[in-house]
């Protein structure tokens, strides 16, 4: 803040210059004391300048905002974000400014896979006027090993990408296993990270690993699925962000931590993770998080806290945000009562932008040709798929896939067997393909392709060859998407044309077309809840047991490869 702008302010708190907006008749929720009174607010430009009984400062071209009978809270802050999950940044912020989330930490994994440095800063510049505040964890590595990792992910143009001036730490880090180790490499980027913080995703470690992992760097974890995960992590001085999102829904028994450290709350922060628009239109944001905090009794100022003051406090922007106070931006919503938490009305950069829940406020679209300049990156491609890419070699016995669980696979070494399917990972540019073998998917799909996948190829499922080719090229086609083929027929489609992974359309037209995906593909035998995350981390290499990756068919514990991927020829 400006010596200027911090003029103004104290100006306005004086008396000595009238507010542009004041909130009237509310009763304050003061996270920093955990007390509900009677207070006013008075606003200038996009910050708060004064909280208290006063109002000298309303002047005649002051707007007055009657909040009679509301509590009056900060603005939602959501830690950890994946904000082009099938929509873009601007949808999501359309979506969740109503539901009163003012800011969110958002991950680089899309932007950077798809173009780098230059595509992440066009991206975070282009939307740094929305009334959602994005806030950025810079990726250290890519979600799959690839050949010419190091050159998309050097550590200079890391380093870059984190003065950009919204860039507050060094995530999502999926890679535990290379910190627990020392790995050096690593360790060099995570020695970047702006205020020491790095967010970690260590799934799977066991209590006794994560004082190496802690040691290493990692400041906070999204992942723990029980409350003994959230302790032991906690324990060691990890922040920890308690998830409910569409593929873990785990908040209920997370919550459970609390009662063997009630401190804790002092610490906890509430994530929404990755959730898919469906379960978003559903049950909400942070709004949801906080809802499920109080039914299952936790202390309104601590569910308030856990996605207000804590997650400020931890990226150390609890100068800026966080809280209602002199100085901090003017983030604030206004409840019609404490026990729900979906805002009435919302203020966003000192502007009302959302009342009664619709939104009010103007969010441009980025201009996604700047960002994603490549012809590849835009899926502006003239290979085509055919069906002898999908052969497999000779063999007797392969390296199954088979999926225990939406995301979790084992291993099963064995000959081909009714109900598997043929799988590719093919190249976005053409190049290569690795092919493999998938059980426990949908066993009654002819062909099916999508460009969702983590690592941003193509992934085509099917029992025909000649049907994975037809969705393949539908996809092309489209310049990416979700296409699934019946015989010789499409029987879906949903285009992804930006980056081949974002609608332009919005949060609620992308839940209609997820449902319907989903249907149809219960119909052919999906015995899981959240088929676009299986597709999602088909080919995420550090999930278990074994994956689909750009090197082949890959044994996560092993760390080797069963199957190698081939040229396409």
């Amino acid at each position: 803040m400006t010596i200027a702008e911090r003029r103004r302010l104290t100006d306005v708190a004086r008396g000595g210059a009238h507010a542009d907006l004041y909130v009237r008749g509310g009763s304050l929720l003061n996270v920093y004391t955990g007390e509900l009174y009677p207070a006013g607010v008075a606003v200038r430009g996009e910050r708060i300048a004064y909280v208290g009984a006063r109002d000298d400062m309303i002047g005649p071209r002051t707007r007055v905002v009657d909040a009679s009978g509301q509590v009056i809270v900060p603005g939602y802050i959501d830690p950890h974000v994946h904000p082009a999950t099938l929509t873009t940044p601007a949808a999501l912020a359309r979506f969740v400014l109503p539901l009163g989330t003012t800011a969110v930490v958002a991950d680089t994994l899309q932007f950077w896979e798809l173009g780098g440095l230059a595509a992440f800063r066009a991206a975070a510049d282009a939307l740094m006027a929305t009334p959602l505040r994005f806030y950025w964890m810079i990726r250290p590595h890519a979600q799959s090993r690839t050949r010419d990792e190091l050159k998309m992910f050097g550590l200079p143009a890391l380093v870059r990408a984190l003065r950009h001036p919204r860039a507050v730490a060094v995530g999502e880090v999926t890679r535990w296993p290379d910190a627990w180790s020392g790995d050096a490499e690593l360790l060099r980027r995570l020695a970047q990270a702006p205020r020491g913080r790095v967010e970690g995703h260590t799934a799977g470690a066991s209590a006794e690993k994560i004082a190496a992992i802690a040691a290493a760097g990692f400041t906070s974890d999204h992942e723990p699925i029980t409350a003994q995960e959230v302790l032991d992590r906690a324990r060691q001085g990890i922040a920890v962000m308690l998830r409910e999102s569409s593929l873990r829904p785990d908040l209920v028994g997370l919550l459970d931590a609390l009662k063997t450290a009630p401190a804790l709350a002092s610490r906890l922060m509430l994530t929404s993770d990755g959730s898919m628009p469906a379960f978003m239109r559903t049950h909400g944001f942070v709004d949801h998080l906080i809802r499920v905090a109080l039914e299952r009794g936790v202390a309104p100022i601590d569910a308030y806290r856990m996605a207000t003051l804590n997650p400020a406090t931890y990226y150390g922007l609890d100068a800026d945000l966080g809280g209602v106070a002199p100085g901090r931006y003017a983030d604030i919503g206004l409840l019609d009562d404490l026990a729900e938490p979906r805002p009435a009305t919302v203020i966003a950069r000192g502007t009302i932008v959302a009342a009664g829940g619709r939104l009010l406020a103007r969010i441009p679209e980025p201009s996604w040709r700047r960002v994603f300049t490549s012809a590849t990156a835009r899926l502006d491609v003239r290979w085509r798929a055919r069906p002898r890419d999908f052969a497999l070699p000779a063999r007797e016995r392969y390296p199954v896939l088979k999926l225990t669980s939406a995301v979790i696979s084992r291993l099963e070494e064995r000959p081909m067997a009714p109900g598997d399917l043929h799988a590719a990972l093919l190249d976005r540019a053409g190049r290569w393909v690795a092919p493999g073998v998938v059980a426990g998917f949908a066993e009654r799909i002819d062909g099916f392709a999508t460009t969702t996948s983590t690592d941003f190829n193509v992934l085509a499922l099917g029992r025909r060859p000649e049907a994975m080719a037809q969705a393949v090229n539908r996809v092309l086609d489209l310049h990416g998407g979700i296409v699934l083929v019946d015989g010789d027929r499409v029987a879906y489609e949903l285009p992804l044309p930006i980056g081949g992974i974002m609608t332009p359309g919005s949060v609620e037209e992308a839940a209609g077309r997820e449902d319907e995906l989903r249907r149809l593909l219960v119909e052919r035998g999906y015995p899981h809840h959240e088929p676009l995350y299986t597709l999602f981390f088909l080919a995420a290499d550090f999930l278990p047991a074994v994956r689909l990756s750009p090197r082949g068919v890959w044994d996560v514990k092993r760390s080797r490869v069963l199957l190698p991927s081939r040229p396409r020829r």
